[in-house]
C-alpha cells in the first residue's frame, strides 16, 4: 500500500468513526427529547379530559387576541378566509389583514364584501414597516381591521399588524391556514394559567391534503394519497407531538410555527418586532425573545399546547418541497449563525447550554454529516475497507433509528388526540415511517447541502410554492380541481409569504364570480382526454391552474405548441361547450367569443355571445388564427365584432405565474 493510500484509508476510516459516534450522540438526544414529549403529552390529555363548568367562549377572562393576517396578492381566498377567522369561538377577537401591497383586487374585495370605512386618524405609532397607505374599519364586521400598505415582505406586514392592534395579544396566522374553530380557546390557556410570566404560546399545525374542507373548518381527515405528502405527514407528527413537546418539557422551546402562534403584543414590540432581514421570522422572534428576556432577567415561559390545531397545504412535488426546505435550511443557518452569542452561555439557560446547541448539531450540520456519509460508504468499498459491522452500524443509527422515531411519533398521535381513527391508517403512517428513510431521507440530505451553498451565496429568495387548494377529499370531477373550501382556496401560486419577486398569479374573472361559474383548469376534457384544457364549472372558487393568461404581442410566446379553441362537444359542463387544448386552431367553433359581464350583484364572469355590446367595454374576447402579429399561431384578441378579430394582441397561456 502506497503512502497515498494508507493516508486516504486513514482518513476514511476516521470519518466513519466520527460519524457513528456524532449520529449516535444525536440519536441519544433525540431519544431523551422523545421521551420527554410522552410525560408532556401525558399531562396535556389529562387537562384536555377536564372540562370547566362555564362556557369558556363566554369567558370574561380571556385576553384580547389579534388574528394578524399578512396577505399578498390574496383576491381569490381573502374574503372567505377572513370569514372562516371570524367564526372562530372566542369571546374578544380582532382580524388584522394587512394588505401587503398587493397588485391583484385583493383590497377590493375586502371591500366589496365587508364594507370597508377609512379611519380617520393619523397612525399613533412609529410602525417598523413600509409606509402606510390606509387603515380601514368594516362597517358590518366591527371587530375586522384591514392596513393597506407598501409592499415589504411577511415580517414586515406582521410588524404592521403587531403595532396597529391594542390587544394584548396577537396571533400570527397565514392566510391559506384553516384553524379549528375552539382552537384559540386552547392556545391561550397557558396566558391564562401564569398571564405575567407566559409571552408565547403554539399549536399544532397538521396536513390538510386530501382533508375534506367545508365553511372554513376541516370536516374529514384523511391521509394523503401522494407518498411525498403522506412522508410530510409523519415528519408533522414527529416535530409537533414529539420535538416540540419535548423542547417545551426541557423549557427550551425555540420554535413557533407561524401559521400559527400566539405572542404578548408588549414583548414583541420590545425586540423591534418581526426582523426583515430573515427569511424564518418565526423561528428567529422566538430566539430572539429567549435572549431579550434573559437579558433583561424577567422570568418568562414560552409554550406548546398540543391539542389546537392549524391545517395547512404540503408541496406534492419534489420540486416544490425542494424550493420550500432549502429555504428552511437557509433561514435556520440565518437565525442560528445570529444567536451564535447565545450558545454555551448559562445567562441563557437550557436553550442556551443544551438546546440551541443541540438543534444546531441535530438539525443544521446532522444532514450535512450524514450526506458526507453516504460518499464515504461507496469510496470505503472501493478502497476495499468497508466492512459489514461499520455497513449495518451506519443503517442502524440513520435508518433503523429513524423509523424508530417516526414510530414513536405515530405512537403518541394515537395514545393522543387520534386524528386518524381508521386502522388501515395508521397503519399507512407506520409505512411511511419507514418508506421515509429509502430515498426520501437521502434526498433531504442534499437539499440541506444545496441550501448550504445557497446561504452562502446570500440567496434571499422565496421560491415558488404551488398549491392545489382544499377541497372535498375524494371528488374525481372537475369541480374538485377547482372549486376550494370557503374560507381556504387559493390560487396555485406561491407562499402566503411571497414578496414582490414571487408574486401570486392573478385570478380569473371565474374566481370573483363564484356563485356564476367560470373557467377553471383541469386535466380530464371529455373529447381531448390525452390533454388538458379549461371548463366551465358552475360555483368556482379559485383558479386552478400553475399559470395564467397574459397579455401579448407575440402570441408564440405562450406555453406549449398549441391554443385554446372553442368546441360544443362536450358531454358534460354547463353551457354549449368549453376550451380545450389544440395544435390547430382552426378547429375551433367560430360562431361568437366571450364578454366580461357584470352581473346584478357586480360580480364579474365570462359570458358567452353573439353580441358584444352586451359585455363590458362593449367588446369581447375571439379566437382567430391570423393575429396580425401571431399569423398562423392562432390565439385570443379583443374585438367589437364577433365576425373578426381586431386589434394587434391577443391571449397568450404562460406557466410563470408572473406579470
Amino acid at each position: 500500500m502506497t503512502t497515498l493510500e494508507a493516508l486516504g484509508t486513514t482518513l476514511v476510516v476516521g470519518s466513519g468513526v466520527f460519524i457513528v459516534t456524532y449520529y449516535l450522540l444525536i440519536n441519544v438526544g433525540y431519544l431523551l427529547i422523545h421521551v420527554l414529549a410522552l410525560f408532556q403529552l401525558r399531562d396535556s390529555v389529562r387537562e384536555s379530559e377536564w372540562n370547566p363548568s362555564f362556557r369558556a367562549f363566554d369567558s370574561p377572562f380571556y385576553p384580547g387576541v389579534a388574528m394578524v393576517v399578512p396577505a399578498y396578492n390574496e383576491a381569490a381566498s381573502i374574503v372567505e378566509s377572513v370569514r372562516s377567522m371570524l367564526a372562530l369561538n372566542y369571546p374578544d377577537q380582532e382580524i388584522v389583514v394587512v394588505n401587503d401591497g398587493s397588485s391583484d383586487a385583493t383590497l377590493e374585495r375586502l371591500e366589496e364584501a365587508f364594507g370597508l370605512r377609512p379611519v380617520n386618524a393619523e397612525v399613533p405609532y412609529d410602525v417598523p414597516s413600509e409606509p402606510i397607505r390606509g387603515v380601514y374599519r368594516s362597517a358590518t364586521h366591527e371587530d375586522l381591521l384591514v392596513v393597506d400598505k407598501e409592499n415589504g415582505g411577511k415580517s414586515d406586514a406582521l410588524n404592521a399588524g403587531v403595532w396597529l392592534t391594542d390587544q394584548e395579544l396577537f396571533c400570527a396566522v397565514d392566510a391559506d391556514t384553516v384553524i379549528d374553530r375552539d382552537a384559540l380557546l386552547d392556545v391561550v390557556a397557558p396566558f391564562l394559567e401564569e398571564p405575567s410570566r407566559t409571552v408565547a404560546s403554539g399549536g399544532t399545525i397538521r396536513v390538510a391534503n386530501e382533508c375534506v374542507v367545508q365553511d372554513g373548518q376541516v370536516k374529514e381527515v384523511n391521509l394523503p394519497k401522494t407518498g411525498l405528502a403522506g412522508v410530510q405527514v409523519m415528519e408533522y407528527l414527529r416535530a409537533f407531538y414529539s420535538g416540540r413537546l419535548g423542547l417545551a418539557r426541557l423549557k427550551g422551546l425555540i420554535l413557533i410555527s407561524g401559521a400559527f402562534g400566539v405572542f404578548r403584543t408588549d414583548r414583541v414590540r420590545e425586540i423591534g418586532g418581526y426582523r426583515h432581514d430573515t427569511i424564518t421570522e418565526d423561528f428567529d422572534v422566538v430566539v430572539r425573545l429567549h435572549e431579550h428576556l434573559s437579558d433583561n432577567d424577567v422570568d418568562y415561559r414560552i409554550e406548546f399546547v398540543p391539542e389546537p390545531v392549524a391545517w395547512t397545504e404540503v408541496p406534492e412535488t419534489l420540486r416544490t418541497l425542494g424550493r420550500q426546505r432549502r429555504r428552511w435550511y437557509r433561514g435556520m443557518m440565518e437565525t442560528v449563525v445570529a444567536s451564535r452569542r447565545m450558545f454555551f452561555r448559562r445567562a441563557y439557560g437550557r436553550v442556551g447550554t443544551v438546546v440551541l446547541p443541540f438543534f444546531t448539531a441535530a438539525e443544521a450540520l446532522g444532514p450535512l454529516i450524514e450526506g458526507f456519509g453516504y460518499v464515504l460508504l461507496p469510496l470505503g468499498w472501493y478502497l476495499g475497507i468497508l466492512n459489514v459491522e461499520f455497513f449495518l452500524l451506519f443503517l442502524l443509527l440513520t435508518v433503523g433509528a429513524g423509523v424508530f422515531l417516526s414510530w414513536f411519533g405515530v405512537f403518541s398521535e394515537v395514545w393522543s388526540y387520534n386524528r386518524y381513527e381508521s386502522p388501515w391508517e395508521v397503519l399507512r403512517l407506520l409505512w411511511y415511517g419507514v418508506l421515509e428513510n429509502f430515498g426520501y431521507r437521502q434526498w433531504k440530505t442534499i437539499v440541506a447541502w444545496h441550501g448550504l451553498i445557497e446561504y452562502l451565496r446570500g440567496d434571499q429568495s422565496w421560491g415558488a410554492m404551488e398549491r392545489r387548494g382544499f377541497g372535498d377529499a375524494g371528488t374525481d370531477s372537475a369541480e374538485a380541481a377547482g372549486a376550494a373550501g370557503p374560507g381556504v382556496a387559493t390560487a396555485a401560486a406561491t407562499d402566503s409569504e411571497a414578496g414582490p419577486d414571487d408574486s401570486a398569479s392573478e385570478t380569473g374573472a371565474a374566481a370573483a364570480a363564484a356563485d356564476d361559474g367560470g373557467f377553471v383548469w383541469v386535466d380530464r376534457l371529455v373529447d381531448a382526454s390525452d390533454t388538458d384544457g379549461f371548463r366551465w364549472l358552475a360555483g368556482v372558487a379559485a383558479d386552478e391552474s400553475t399559470g395564467r393568461f397574459v397579455p401579448s404581442g407575440e402570441l408564440t410566446a405562450g406555453a406549449g405548441d398549441g391554443g385554446f379553441v372553442w368546441t360544443t362537444d362536450f358531454s358534460e359542463g354547463v353551457g354549449d361547450g368549453g376550451f380545450v387544448w389544440v395544435t390547430d386552431p382552426s378547429l375551433g367553433a367560430g360562431d361568437g367569443g366571450f364578454v366580461i359581464a357584470l352581473d346584478d350583484d357586480e360580480s364579474a364572469r365570462l359570458a358567452a355571445t353573439t353580441d358584444f355590446s352586451e359585455g363590458v367595454g362593449d367588446g369581447g374576447f375571439v379566437w382567430v388564427t391570423d393575429p396580425s402579429l401571431g399569423p398562423a399561431d392562432g390565439g385570443f384578441v379583443w374585438t367589437r365584432d364577433p365576425l373578426d378579430g381586431a386589434g394587434d394582441e391577443g391571449f397568450v397561456w404562460v406557466l410563470d405565474g408572473g406579470s
